[in-house]
């Protein structure tokens, strides 16, 4: 993508954005090379270069956090624990890890609890995924059973050292497909039930695509604090790209679930992969969603592993693109109270800054 690490300054002048967003997603989009053989790896990523962050030094930030694709013929690569590009080094790598599937993991440095009670690993279908290549971590644990729940949070709390859940703001359920809307309600009721014995007053965050009926979103109304992202992913060729369960929720649905989880007082958003359709239905279909959602969507880069090179669109190969979303997206969403959660996402098309202002939080786990 970047023809040269230099050429990250030239584009943050003509687009007025930090140089670190534009090499951040660069990352995303060409992975890393590596001399064995992981297919994804996550590590801590500590800035060195001032020349390319700039900004992540005045505002004193001093770690980022990826989970990147291998790719053999990536320009970047790790040496002696740095990340580098030709000659040029960028910062400090720490704890690097093969990214696998894993039964649950923190963000915003502790203070969210992601929970993956139905293996992620074993859920197959949507084209795009990178689950089918990681190694599955996350069928040792059950997250299903009530015991199972308590058993896991008592180990959680020992090895954190803390007394409850009180300090979360957020436990999500980012899963593979339950397998029926009665299964995921009852199991986040279930999960509530549990959660609150702990002193956890959090956002219960259900990220998914099976609660679709007025009927289930009345039934979580007893919820607290319920959010929910209708994983949508892709706006056309759905029946190709997505699995079975996704593929039957065509946009107008989608429409009609957001309004109804929206109208119950839910946080409402949607989560896309950029880079697998055209800047016309982008910008046609966020458009269209806008009215439906009151939160910032999850919007991933899409990230090519192996075999999955023909899903990237043709004009997704080229920065330009995400440059152009990433302003059409920016001035549907400037005059709201929208904003990327810079904690949300690790492969993201905002790092630093969002429509001119300052995004700022926790960026690790």
């Amino acid at each position: 993508m970047l023809k040269s690490p230099s050429e990250t300054l030239t584009l943050s002048k003509i687009y007025d954005i930090p140089p670190e967003d534009i090499l951040f997603l660069d990352f995303s989009l060409v992975g890393v090379k590596l001399n064995f053989f992981y297919p994804r790896v996550r590590f801590e990523f500590i800035p060195e270069n001032k020349s390319y962050f700039k900004t992540s030094f005045q505002r004193a930030i001093k770690k980022y956090f990826f989970a990147l694709p291998t790719n053999s013929t990536s320009n970047y690569y790790i040496k002696d624990r740095y990340l580098m590009r030709g000659n040029e080094r960028f910062g400090r790598i720490k704890n690097l890890a093969n990214d696998t599937c894993d039964t649950s993991y923190p963000r915003r440095n502790g203070t969210v609890l992601n929970l993956n009670p139905v293996p992620k690993s074993s859920c197959h279908g949507c084209q795009f995924c990178h689950t089918l290549l990681q190694g599955a971590n996350d069928r040792q644990e059950d997250l299903r059973s009530v015991s199972g729940v308590k058993n896991f949070i008592e180990k959680w709390l020992r090895k954190n050292k803390v007394l409850d859940l009180s300090h979360l703001i957020q436990v999500a359920v980012v899963t593979g497909c339950f397998g029926g809307e009665e299964k995921v309600i009852e199991y986040l009721q279930k999960l509530d039930n549990i959660l609150s014995k702990y002193s956890f007053d959090g956002e219960l965050f259900y990220y998914g695509s099976e609660i679709t009926t007025k009927e289930s979103f009345d039934r979580l109304k007893k919820i607290k604090h319920f959010a929910v992202c209708l994983s949508l992913e892709c706006f056309e060729n759905r029946e190709k790209l997505v699995r079975d369960i996704k593929a039957k929720i065509t946009i107008d649905k989608a429409k009609e679930i957001l309004k109804i989880a929206k109208e119950s007082g839910f946080r409402t958003n949607f989560s896309y992969i950029l880079g697998l359709e055209s800047i016309e239905i982008i910008e046609k279909r966020f458009k269209e969603l806008f009215p439906y959602i009151n939160s910032f969507p999850v919007i991933n880069i899409f990230q090519v592993h192996r075999s999955q090179e023909k899903l990237r669109y043709s004009e997704a190969w080229k920065l330009d693109y995400y440059m152009k979303v990433r302003k059409i997206i920016e001035d549907l969403f400037k005059n709201t109270e929208m904003r990327p959660r810079v904690w949300e996402n690790y492969r993201s098309l905002w790092y630093l800054n969002f429509a001119g202002e300052e995004l700022t939080d926790i960026r690790t786990p």
